[in-house]
């Protein structure tokens, strides 16, 4: 989830190959966005008042310029508006051929390929009507769903697509695109987080296996790390993501569900992390800290944080997500086959479980060619005679990445059943997804910053929790009533 352009040292990996910066970046969209996209986020403006807004402000310009920049001509062809952060060259390489053909097999229909850089592609969606130039489909974060519909952005989609995406992805991955009951489109990319260990470096501390328990992980990061004559680490057991939202909270929610805890009540009306499993698993990180097996002060030359580390053969484990492959398989001393894969570690009461989360394809409220929209969606996620649907080609040879649906996991089993990819792509059967609650992003965030306190000291583990789960509880209120 990474960035093209502008990211600063300190906030994230910025020399890591595009590919795996754009997915990155992904996670630092709540403070990049235009002042009505925050207010959105925010809850400061709602539902009502967005399109309020839309029609005082929108109102001439979308007459004027969707007649004019979009859609169809008097007797002319449809023109569909896609917009997606796939503006790389070579991802467009792949896509915009698939894209291509389609026309060439309905030549009723043209495809207009919008992209922006990755940190403007929410601002991008909440904001385009406002100039009347909203896409007929776009490609998003499922985090973002409590928003959208709350904001009446999309369109639900038809009873033969909704039966084709029960039928055709894993339960989890369902999950992932349902809010409120409804499934808003079409999974795409798929990610879930595991234990990565760096084989040479468990092999030179004597430690045999990956740790399966929390008890295993206490015993085995402090024999991992290394340090000078002063003292000063060289080498870390275990290291933590810092400044980074989902690089602190997933890692955090994986442990915390292999506790048996729970992040959030089945009916979103206050969050749970703060509850004794949740405290517990704090103190787990808290304890790797204390021990020496991991070392927040770390960081080795032109290192921009944990991932950096690892990458250079400094970090002996880290819970990543499967898109890090990428950049493993780049520049991982001994490369991609030192890694070793396994489940995030639980404790004596929990079960090793991951979590899971989501990109989809949605179609746009006020398209005018919702039905050409979905069709042209429908044949994208289809599989062909390759077994393969257009779609799962394009994410396994454009992307490197992993496709939600299952007929494509296994048309593509050669460049998915690799050592590292191939146990990712199994622990979606048993994944949970991340939780999609309104004020998600918010919520992450400011968890985040109280986790960080507690690591630096600043606050012990209850306190970190009950300050972030009253802010979570508050702004989860407040989604509420409007």
């Amino acid at each position: 989830m990474r960035a093209d352009k502008g990211v600063r040292p300190d906030r994230g990996p910025a020399k890591w190959p595009r590919v795996d910066r754009r997915r990155w970046e992904v996670f630092q969209m709540g403070t990049r966005v235009s002042t009505i996209g925050s207010r959105i986020l925010a809850g400061q403006m709602s539902r009502r008042g967005f399109l309020k807004a839309a029609a005082v402000f929108g109102g001439a310009a979308v007459t004027g310029t969707l007649a004019a920049g979009c859609r169809r001509q008097a007797g002319g062809p449809t023109k569909l508006v896609v917009l997606t952060h796939w503006g790389a060259q070579p991802q467009k390489d792949v896509l915009e051929p698939i894209f291509k053909k389609y026309q060439e097999e309905n030549p009723r229909i043209q495809i207009e390929h919008q992209t922006v850089e990755f940190g403007e592609l929410l601002n991008r969606i909440t904001t385009g009507r406002l100039g009347g130039v909203a896409p007929d489909i776009y490609h998003f974060y499922n985090l973002w769903l409590p928003e959208f519909v709350a904001s009446d952005l999309l369109q639900v989609p038809p009873d033969n697509v909704i039966n084709e995406i029960r039928q055709g992805y894993s339960e989890s991955t369902v999950n992932g695109v349902t809010y409120r009951t409804r499934i808003w489109g079409f999974p795409t990319e798929v990610n879930s987080y595991l234990l990565l260990s760096n084989r040479q470096l468990l092999q030179e501390a004597g430690v045999e296996t990956p740790p399966a328990t929390w008890d295993e992980l206490l015993e085995g990061a402090p024999k991992l790390t290394k340090k000078d004559a002063s003292g000063k680490a060289t080498q870390t057991g275990f290291a933590f993501s810092r400044g980074w939202d989902s690089g602190v909270v997933h890692p955090f929610t994986c442990l915390l569900w292999s506790n048996g805890g729970d992040y959030v009540a089945e009916d979103y009306s206050r969050v749970r992390f703060n509850e004794p499993p949740g405290v517990e698993t704090l103190e787990l990180e808290l304890e790797l800290i204390r021990s020496g097996g991991a070392d927040l002060g770390f960081a080795g030359p032109g290192s921009s944080g944990a991932q950096d580390d690892f990458l250079a053969g400094r970090v002996g484990m880290v819970i990543m997500a499967n898109w890090y492959g990428a950049s493993l398989r780049a520049g991982l001393p001994g490369g991609i086959e030192n890694v070793i894969v396994s489940p995030v570690p639980h404790s004596a009461k929990g079960s090793s479980t991951t979590l899971q989360y989501n990109w989809l394809w949605g179609v746009d409220k006020n398209s005018k060619n919702a039905e050409a929209a979905w069709e042209f969606l429908t044949w994208l996620n289809t599989p062909k005679d390759s077994g393969s649907s257009p779609m799962g080609d394009y994410l396994t040879t454009g992307l490197n990445a992993i496709p939600a649906r299952l007929s494509d996991q296994e048309a593509h089993a050669d460049l998915l059943g690799d050592a590292f990819v191939k146990p990712f792509v199994e622990s979606l059967r048993s994944s949970r997804t991340e939780p999609i609650i309104p004020g998600a992003q918010e919520i992450k965030t400011s968890l985040q910053k109280q986790i960080e306190a507690a690591w630096f000291g600043e606050k012990g583990a209850q306190e970190a929790l009950d300050t972030a789960a009253e802010e979570a509880n508050r702004i989860l209120a407040e989604k509420r009533q409007q």
